[in-house]
């Protein structure tokens, strides 16, 4: 049972589906594991004392945003709980995490009590894994979010005031990444040792419109562009990138180099065509920078496949 100090009081209950479901004053229905993330949202902040508000992925979706682990249906994943940092917080049995939540951190919208989009933002920034913590705030920053009003933010926050991460998820963040799959391909180029990519170069197209290359190097002319299965799978869509990218090597002199999904796990073998295709239009590194991307390369090369 959970209660809290103005007498709200909460048990749980298995049903003869086997799911577990919360009992109470006033509660006569709550969706349960398998309705969708909104739904167990709204249901939560209406049962649950005022302090408690859901948070990073969670939130996230709420904010329009799919933070949700590649593969994970939204009707699977828990709905992340936080509550203001007590020493008796009642609500350990829900996995309300205890943090330091100011009441201007907190908003209300669509029906559920939650963090504001710039905490949110700050939230997945600080806690998810990295690679998906800069896919993440390249979304959130697209959606208007400042990256300098996350780092004022961040100094008022125990766990976060000085955070060497956090620090570098902002700096590797960029609001040109149209997909989450720019924003991996760019931090593994960038990790690589190699040179940072401009996001969404443009590039004057054959009718006069402009056409713009995911991530590139202007100067050498080489782009590198993420395929998404949901945007370029299909007869029609791989016959209009294979046009586009052939005019722009034979009118324009790029050197686009594809990359689609197996990228994000076996990327050794893109970074070095980008290294070499680098190198051959006129880029070049010092000896330090050099020896950098080899050992990077060397050590993803012994990656498991």
């Amino acid at each position: 049972m959970i209660e809290d100090m103005n007498g709200f009081s909460l048990t749980w209950k298995r049903t003869s589906a086997d799911s577990i479901v919360p009992v109470g004053p006033g509660i006569y229905f709550v969706p349960v594991k398998g309705a969708s993330l909104a739904a167990r949202a709204t249901a939560l902040s209406d049962l649950l004392p005022q302090d408690v508000v859901v948070a990073r992925r969670a939130a996230a979706w709420i904010w329009g945003l799919d933070l949700l682990p590649p593969g994970v249906d939204e009707a699977d994943w828990n709905v992340e709980l936080i509550t203001p940092g007590s020493s008796e917080n009642p609500l350990s049995q829900i996995t309300a995490e205890s943090v330091e939540l100011p009441a201007d951190h907190v908003t209300e919208q669509f029906g559920v009590r939650m963090t504001t989009l710039a905490r949110t933002a700050l939230d997945c920034a600080r806690w998810l894994p990295r690679y998906e913590a800069v896919a993440a705030l390249d979304q959130f920053i697209r959606r208007g979010v400042e990256t300098d009003e996350l780092t004022r933010m961040a100094r008022g926050l125990r766990g976060y005031r000085g955070n060497k991460r956090l620090r570098e998820i902002v700096r590797l963040s960029d609001r040109g990444a149209a997909s989450p799959g720019e924003s991996w391909a760019r931090v593994a180029v960038m990790e690589s040792g190699l040179p940072r990519p401009k996001t969404q170069v443009p590039v004057r197209g054959e009718d006069g419109r402009w056409l713009y290359i995911d991530l590139g190097y202007p100067e050498f002319r080489v782009g590198l562009e993420y395929d998404g299965e949901r945007h370029h799978s299909g007869r029609e869509a791989q016959a209009h990138d294979a046009r586009r990218r052939a005019w722009l090597t034979k009118e324009m002199g790029w050197d686009i180099l594809p990359v689609n999904k197996n990228f994000l796990y076996q990327p050794a073998a893109y970074l070095e065509a980008l290294l070499t295709t680098l190198i051959q239009r006129g880029w070049k590194a010092d000896n330090s920078t050099m020896e950098h991307i080899t050992v990077r390369l060397a050590r993803l090369n012994r990656r498991p496949r």
